[in-house]
């Protein structure tokens, strides 16, 4: 890329990894998307990407990664997803930064460049009500607007996650703090793995097997998307692995039966003695004291009923999956979940914790359960999920949203024809009823 200018003191240019990731993790818009690690990872999957950086007097004042990518009818497109990385509060540095973008979207071919600031659109609390008098960036949309680019909204979105469930760790000091700000049954729940024996695994590229035999089988069963075994194996080969984490949730049966059990004949010769006891003196105080134990027992034996189903030579079992990513100033839930047969052990839940204290422990600031769904109601999709996660604390996190300006602009609005023709298209064909067979 040879330098590019806007006016007298801008200048665009290409980055190393390096140069990069200093200005980045240093940047308060820092993100896994734009990292150098994500980056080199796309790169080995043969996407074509590119790090740029926009300089003031030789000092870096922006930067972003570009990612190119073409359609079967030769359509292209420039995007620059969770960025650019730059001070959104001076307008004239917005506008040269996306002049730059836009001649270098053009050197490239590209027909439309797509933008989408790591910047919260409006904030917003837990039950995920909106406080303009705490943040609002709605007036950028209408500023991004005046330079050409058009708001393509901030619906739920797959691809580019719009909407997210996010829990502030700043002036939490440890672990007993952090789980008092977690929900009743959110804090029963983490407490149940532990005294189980459910412990966590990082995957690495000799058990990769096992963490995508869990998050493939819960992807299934659940009906969330998953990506193709290749693509997790390629990031453990071009990524750190603080950076990329695969997580397993695991159980070992046989201990966990003989752990049970070991407590069950405890708390049953407790129960007998305190019986004994009762019969005997009529005392309220061991009366009260058997009624807790007996309470023990009963749950101890549902306990071993319920793992029933699990025979001993199950051995360790992988309960769930969760893929993580650990960059800048957070850690990051991309995608999993749990095996429904094994539910019981909440393993989704010590994956959550566990790695929320491993963002405790390593000065991340925030805890990112990342693409929320189902906010406005329990009828909506993913209404459960946005409610576990809630169960940890934090608030919903509602960003900018996707921008898009065309650079070529007869192949703009031709390919938004095309696209328009065959929705259309598809649309009807969905109402055509279906011929009878004769």
């Amino acid at each position: 890329m040879n330098p590019t200018k806007a006016g007298a003191d801008l200048q665009l240019s290409v980055l190393s990894d390096a140069e990069f990731e200093s200005f980045s993790l240093k940047h308060p818009q820092n993100n896994f998307i734009q990292s150098a690690d994500f980056t080199r990872f796309q790169s080995a999957r043969g996407q074509a990407v590119e790090l740029f950086g926009v300089r003031r007097d030789g000092v870096l004042v922006a930067a972003g990664k570009l990612h190119y990518t073409t359609n079967r009818w030769g359509y292209k497109v420039c995007e620059c997803a969770k960025g650019p990385l730059l001070d959104y509060t001076d307008a004239a540095l917005v506008s040269d930064v996306v002049g730059l973008l836009k001649e270098r979207a053009a050197e490239r071919k590209a027909a439309e460049l797509r933008i989408s600031p790591n910047l919260t659109y409006i904030a917003r609390d837990a039950d995920g009500a909106e406080h303009p008098e705490i943040l609002d960036n709605r007036p950028l949309v209408a500023e991004l607007a005046g330079l050409g680019f058009e708001h393509q909204g901030s619906d739920m979105n797959f691809a580019n996650v719009n909407w997210m469930f996010i829990k502030q760790l700043e002036g939490i000091t440890d672990a007993e703090e952090l789980i008092m700000g977690t929900s009743y049954r959110t804090r029963k729940a983490i407490r149940k793995a532990e005294k189980n024996g459910v412990f966590l695994e990082q995957a690495t590229l000799e058990t990769l097997d096992e963490f995508y035999d869990a998050l493939s089988t819960a992807g299934d069963e659940k009906g969330f998307f998953f990506r193709e075994r290749e693509y997790y194996e390629q990031l453990l080969r071009t990524t750190s692995a603080e950076f990329t984490k695969l997580m397993m949730a695991k159980i070992d049966i046989p201990a966990y039966r003989k752990s049970i059990t070991e407590r069950l004949e405890e708390e049953s010769a407790s129960a007998a003695e305190l019986r004994r006891e009762v019969e005997e003196t009529g005392s309220k105080k061991k009366a009260n004291r058997l009624k807790v134990v007996q309470d023990l027992v009963d749950s101890y034996e549902r306990s071993l009923k319920d793992i029933e189903r699990f025979p001993d030579s199950v051995g360790v079992a992988t309960v769930a999956a969760i893929h993580f990513v650990c960059f800048g100033e957070e850690v990051v839930c991309v995608i999993g979940g749990t095996k429904q047969d094994y539910i019981y052990f909440n393993g989704a839940t010590s994956l959550y914790w566990g790695m929320m204290l491993h963002a405790l422990d390593n000065g991340y600031s925030r805890y990112n359960f990342y693409g929320t769904f189902g906010i406005q109601g329990q009828d909506e999709e993913g209404h459960g999920g946005y409610e576990f996660k809630k169960g940890f604390g934090g608030d919903v996190v509602q960003l900018l949203g996707d921008f898009v300006m065309p650079v070529r602009p007869v192949a703009f609005q031709a390919n938004r024809l095309v696209r328009t023709a065959i929705a259309a298209a598809r649309t009807l064909l969905g109402k055509l009823p279906l011929k009878r067979r004769a």
